[in-house]
């Protein structure tokens, strides 16, 4: 009888657990994270009765236990994150796509409203009302790019803000999961190994609410403790201990660790923390280094092309916007770390070149223990400069378009410095423009023709390239206000060769510094006559061994006699007197700093077109050669007007004779004509000469404009040597003069001294050299062995290799003639002209960012198109990962979650197996009191 009430109270006792259970189950129903629980029973030890065997004892409750699934909870808080990650960035990047794509709040329209007034003045460059519109579009772009700065500014702190509130939340999270950690541990000790079920299921949600933040990784140990781990692994909770977490002003993430901080912003991911991180660092500062860049390229090319104008008051243009390299602005572009004391760093980053920035952030280490420095690009991580500090400052370093410039302090080891070069170059953007008659739209050069030239040739308006040289300091075509320094004539010596010249005496034009002399022109082209290289130098033929070498003499030879036929130089063994010498090129990349060396040694006696040729061909090196001669005091005797008389240049008869039944008659003008009217005769007769024509060797009758004496002018534009030869054969004397072109006494072959003089059966001769001009690209510079070289003079001279870049370019076409004349001064009374607006107008479709691939409108048009792509993406991704969560939301539902129509089913079922077994009960009792009754 009391196994019967035995098994009885264990029914009971099993139907009680279970129906408790139920109730516990519909209680929470509602309960958050809740997981239903389940009674698993289990058998009592049967006993042995004898011969009829075994028989059961009754039920024990085995546990009582969740019903979860481990893999799904693990899937619910993985597609928790993602949503939770996606969700977020999407909300953020939307506020960003509807600022810049609303015409009200973007930069598209802005834009197009201040081009359209720059047209509208470029239209009409003297109209007043015109001028004061462009000065107030211009003020209103500029607030327009301060405003989207500012909002963009505005959503940087709220996100800095919901960074440091979810960082709160998840150090708050953390905390509750290390407590349940030990409370569950605790339980665990006290139940005999049991889960505490609300425990865990508590444990459960604080993970699920902590995945809503950021993404997790899990570790289980065996005592039911759970670790916790963010980013590549950081930890969060092991066991009861929880990591520190703070952020930092600039919105860092760091962990302490070891009693320090460690950075980990670039490692979390995941949950809302990781959508906001994304946001940033994908969209926000990408966004406002882009529109920064767009502000610092605009505020740098009009200020350029306006101070390359003049304005209304004949006055150089100055600035439309702030200067970029304001020594506040470029202190501002580097963040400062936490380094070392004393706090006395001085340092700065300045733009120059506004095609070269990117859009990148950088950072300046220098390496802990050393003074070695290392930049990074952080858009891409990669190395853009890296060096040793030599301690010495100040000192600067540049990379992509920027420079670094260290001014003082104790710059040491382990220092670190952001550098931000674009990001606020929207908030800095300033109009400095006040005044409608500052605009400079007429440009400071002004072209003309010679209205007495013969030929068909056309000069170009001309364009200013640049007001200051490649150290910004101001070209000295435009150091003096209101005026062209100097003024320059362009004069063509030949249908293909001329020479620009400084025209400030128009009477007597004089050579550049350097020259431009004898330069080689193309007929039916556009020439243009300047560089455009603003690092171009140019060294001038100006040694003291050039044209005819000091202490040359004519060289005299035998010829024979009478010969019938006409005349021809007979061969000497004449040269130029030119040494041997080498030129040593340096080659300096621009970009890399690179530097490789060239030498080449001239041969002895080589003319300068020879030597020429050798020089050009060095990558970025040309040389110019041209030779000049001119032929003075030509004394012939009258009676001596017949063969073997000649005169030669280069082995070209220029006495013409005709021969007929042996005899001959001269078709050399009349002895007794004047020397000038000589000179027109041998012009001539060398300038129709083929051969000559063919060596570039040309011939002008004149007067020295010195002496007014009459002169015969020789000129070699090909650079070949002029060999000037007389011949005769009677005692009589007959002399000229030779120069080298250039009346310099100390080379003059004077008639007194040493003139060409003609004895009988003998030719005297003269070689002249050429001049060589060498003009080096960007990077490159001469020296020379000798250093004193006969050629080009000394080469340790600062003034050896001068600057061949003088700011403006002009252009001269068609067919010019010989004396045909160009000028160019400066743009007096220019308020009509509107080159310089038509320029600026030109700016809005000039690809003037990213190395010459974007204009302004096709930057912020690029970056609208990004930001409107990502936001699409981003909301397609948001909408897919919400489906992805409500389907492991349900799938873990119906696992684990409270189904109310089976708790009440159970309820009925545990009702009625309590009340089967009370039954039980019931029976024994009434057995037992039968049985004391019968006693």
């Amino acid at each position: 009888m009391s196994g019967i009430l035995s098994n009885a109270v264990s029914g009971l006792q099993a139907s009680q657990n279970a129906l408790r259970t139920a109730g516990h189950n519909i209680s929470n129903a509602n309960t958050q994270g809740y997981s239903r629980q389940e009674v698993n029973y289990v058998t009592r030890p049967e006993q042995y009765v004898g011969s009829a065997g075994f028989i059961g004892s009754g039920v024990n409750t085995a546990s009582i236990e969740r019903v979860v699934n481990e893999f799904v909870t693990n899937q619910l808080r993985l597609d928790t994150a993602t949503y939770n990650q996606l969700n977020k960035f999407n909300t953020n990047i939307g506020k960003v796509d509807k600022l810049f794509a609303d015409v009200s709040t973007g930069l598209a329209g802005a834009l197009q409203t201040f081009f359209a007034s720059m047209q509208n003045g470029a239209n009409d460059p003297a109209s007043t009302p015109a001028r004061q519109l462009i000065v107030t579009e211009t003020e209103s772009l500029s607030i327009r790019f301060n405003n989207l700065h500012q909002r963009l500014s505005d959503i940087e702190k709220s996100v800095s803000g919901e960074i440091k509130t979810i960082t709160s939340q998840i150090s708050s999270l953390a905390n509750s999961i290390a407590t349940l950690n030990q409370s569950i541990a605790e339980n665990r000790a006290s139940g005999n190994g049991n889960e505490p079920n609300d425990l865990m299921d508590k444990r459960d949600e604080a993970l699920r609410q902590l995945s809503e933040l950021v993404s997790l990784q899990l570790v289980k140990q065996d005592d039911g403790d759970v670790n916790v781990f963010i980013g590549n692994g950081q930890p969060l909770v092991v066991g009861t201990q929880v990591s520190a977490l703070a952020v930092t002003n600039d919105g860092k993430i760091q962990v302490k660790s070891n009693n320090s901080f460690a950075d980990i912003t670039d490692k979390i991911s995941g949950g809302q923390i990781g959508g906001l991180l994304g946001f940033r660092e994908q969209v926000l500062l990408p966004s406002m280094n882009e529109l920064g860049r767009i502000a610092l390229v605009m505020a740098d090319q009009f200020n350029t092309q306006q101070q390359q104008g003049i304005d209304l008051d004949g006055d150089y243009g100055q600035k439309m916007f702030g200067d970029i390299n304001d020594p506040i602005l470029a202190a501002n572009r580097v963040v400062h770390g936490q380094n070392a004391q004393p706090f006395d760093r001085v340092i700065s980053v300045t733009i120059e070149d506004t095609n070269q920035i990117t859009t990148s952030d950088y950072l300046f280490e220098i390496v802990p223990n050393s003074q070695n420095y290392v930049i990074t690009r952080l858009s891409d991580k990669s190395v853009v400069e890296q060096g040793t500090l030599s301690g010495a400052y100040p000192t600067s370093i540049g990379f992509d378009g920027v420079s670094i410039n260290l001014t003082s302090g104790s710059f040491q080891g382990g220092d670190t410095f952001l550098i931000q070069p674009t990001k606020n170059g929207s908030r800095d953007i300033q109009a400095s423009i006040s005044r409608p008659e500052d605009l400079a739209f007429a440009s400071p050069v002004r072209t003309a023709s010679n209205s007495s030239n013969s030929g068909s040739g056309l000069i170009s308006a001309g364009e200013v390239l640049s007001l200051v040289d490649s150290e910004g300091n101001r070209l000295p075509a435009f150091s003096t206000p209101g005026m062209l320094s100097p003024p320059i004539i362009i004069r063509f010596t030949s249908e293909t060769t001329y020479d620009v010249l400084d025209n400030t005496d128009p009477a007597n034009p004089k050579d550049l510094v350097p020259a431009m002399r004898d330069q080689t022109f193309i007929p039916g082209a556009s020439n243009n006559i300047f560089t455009s290289d603003i690092g171009e130098t140019r060294v001038t033929g100006n040694g003291d061994r050039i044209g005819l070498p000091l202490g040359r003499t004519a060289q005299t030879a035998a010829q024979p006699p009478d010969l019938p036929g006409p005349m021809t130089a007979t061969s000497l063994p004449q040269s130029n007197g030119y040494l041997a010498e080498q030129l040593r090129f340096t080659f300096t990349d621009p970009a890399t700093g690179a530097i490789t060396n060239r030498a080449i040694t001239t041969s002895p006696g080589a003319s300068a077109a020879q030597t020429a040729a050798q020089i050009s061909a060095l990558p970025g090196v040309s040389a110019n050669a041209y030779t000049t001669a001119t032929i003075t005091d030509i004394n012939f005797d009258a009676s001596s007007f017949a063969p073997p008389l000649q005169l030669s240049v280069n082995g070209e008869n220029l006495l013409e004779y005709n021969f007929s039944n042996n005899g001959f008659s001269s078709e050399v003008p009349n002895p007794n004509v004047s020397e000038a009217e000589f000179n027109d005769y041998l012009a001539e007769r060398i300038n129709t000469n083929e051969n000559l024509k063919a060596l570039g060797i040309r011939a002008q009758s004149g007067n020295n404009p010195i002496t007014g004496a009459p002169e015969l002018r020789l000129v070699a534009s090909s650079g070949v040597n002029l060999d000037i030869r007389l011949s005769a054969s009677n005692a009589t004397v007959n002399s000229i003069d030779v120069n080298d072109g250039t009346g310099n006494p100390n080379v003059r072959l004077s008639g007194q001294d040493d003139p060409l003089t003609i004895g009988t059966v003998e030719q005297s001769a003269i070689t002249v050299g050429g001049r060589i001009d060498i003009t080096m690209a960007n990077g490159i510079s001469l020296q020379t062995s000798p250093t004193n070289s006969p050629l080009f003079g000394d080469s340790s001279l600062p003034g050896f290799a001068s600057s061949s870049f003088v700011g403006y370019q002009v252009a001269v076409s068609g067919q010019p003639k010989p004396g045909d004349t160009f000028t160019i001064g400066f743009n007096t009374d220019g308020k009509n002209d509107n080159r310089n607006a038509l320029a600026m107008v030109a700016l809005e479709t000039t690809a003037t960012m990213q190395d010459g691939t974007l204009s302004f409108g096709d930057g912020y048009g690029k970056l609208v198109e990004e930001v409107g792509t990502k936001s699409s993406l981003s909301k397609i991704n948001t909408e897919a990962s919400r489906n992805l969560l409500e389907q492991s939301q349900s799938m873990r539902d119906g696992i684990s979650g409270v189904n109310l129509d089976e708790e009440a089913a159970d309820l009925i079922k545990f009702q009625q197996l309590y009340q089967a077994n009370a039954q039980v009960i019931s029976v024994a009792r009434e057995l037992f009191d039968t049985l004391l009754s019968s006693l």
